[in-house]
């Protein structure tokens, strides 16, 4: 994956944030790869159609493409963005709206990529034809456009595209998911493009990743939160960094991690908490469990089905 950053970005950078220059510049020494470029099965358990991963019963991923406004050095698809291979033609969006269809249980359809608002007008025709689809109950949308490029919102394509969410949010029940994983990415740019996306109506979460030597603090993070929560996201996830090649120096020790989700747990309202989720390889998003409880093992856990998982490497 090269390094891709938008002058805004830049400008953050230039301004002193080195929580920011951390995640979109290129390392000056990759990590030691002990780690599978695919190791939550993506294209290899889950795909049965292009940009399709359905790895839960009832709902689905769709990767609208593999295009984002800039590109996070942690990325799980670290092996797939920036490339146009991802690109969806008419033929794949059909193929992919007759799978949907064909399965009636599949009830909710999350937008991904890449970032769906980066290629608004294939995110548009999508949203277009899921709303014709009878068994879609809920859509969901991930976007780091605003923390990347806030600007864009101020384009014909976006704007349109916040039209399209808007008619069919009253509907079908929308949800927005914006990643953001420090404080100094929630500029004024960044807080009023979020706050355009609130104008459609639909209900905003955050995501968050733990990053080592960025936000594995109790102080980062407090405020990450808390900022989010006042201006009307609600934190849904965080996650400890998935397990994938080259993101090996992002990891934090879990332990660290337990502790300070632990201590965000007691200072802050659970509307503002976010859980606290590690992504087992090809399994599922599994809770880790807080110092609340003693003698909890977190080199193992259970997937959904009972599998006795090891987490170690």
């Amino acid at each position: 994956m090269q390094e891709k950053i938008t002058k805004h970005l830049l400008t953050l950078i230039n301004n002193g944030s080195q929580a920011i220059k951390n995640q979109f510049v290129y390392p000056s020494e990759m990590s030691k790869t002990i780690f599978p470029e695919d190791s939550l099965g993506e294209e290899s358990k889950y795909s049965p159609v292009k940009g399709i991963v359905h790895k839960y019963k009832n709902r689905v991923l769709w990767k609208v493409s593999f295009r984002c406004a800039a590109h996070c050095q942690f990325c799980t698809r670290r092996r797939q963005i920036g490339s146009e291979i991802g690109d969806l033609t008419q033929e794949d969006i059909d193929n992919a709206i007759i799978y949907i269809s064909s399965i009636p249980v599949i009830d909710d359809v999350i937008l991904s990529g890449g970032d769906p608002f980066v290629t608004p007008n294939i995110t548009t025709l999508i949203l277009e034809r899921l709303y014709q689809v009878k068994n879609i109950k809920v859509i969901r949308i991930g976007t780091r456009l605003p923390i990347q490029l806030p600007e864009s919102f101020n384009s014909s394509a976006v704007q349109e595209l916040l039209k399209i969410i808007s008619f069919v949010n009253k509907s079908i029940p929308i949800y927005m998911q914006i990643h953001v994983n420090h404080p100094d990415e929630l500029c004024t740019g960044a807080i009023n493009s979020i706050k355009r996306i609130k104008k459609t109506g639909v209900i905003i979460l955050s995501q968050t990743v733990f990053l080592r030597e960025i936000n594995d603090d109790v102080n980062i993070l407090r405020k990450l939160f808390t900022s989010l929560y006042k201006i009307g996201v609600l934190p849904y996830y965080i996650y400890r960094c998935d397990y994938i090649k080259g993101l090996e120096s992002y990891i934090c020790p879990i332990e660290n991690e337990k502790k300070i989700m632990t201590e965000i747990r007691r200072q802050l309202s659970g509307l503002a908490t976010p859980l606290y989720i590690i992504d087992v390889p090809g399994k599922g998003k599994v809770p880790v469990p807080l110092n609340f409880w003693k003698n909890i093992d977190t080199n193992s856990c259970k997937d959904f089905d009972g599998e006795l998982i090891d987490l170690q490497y």
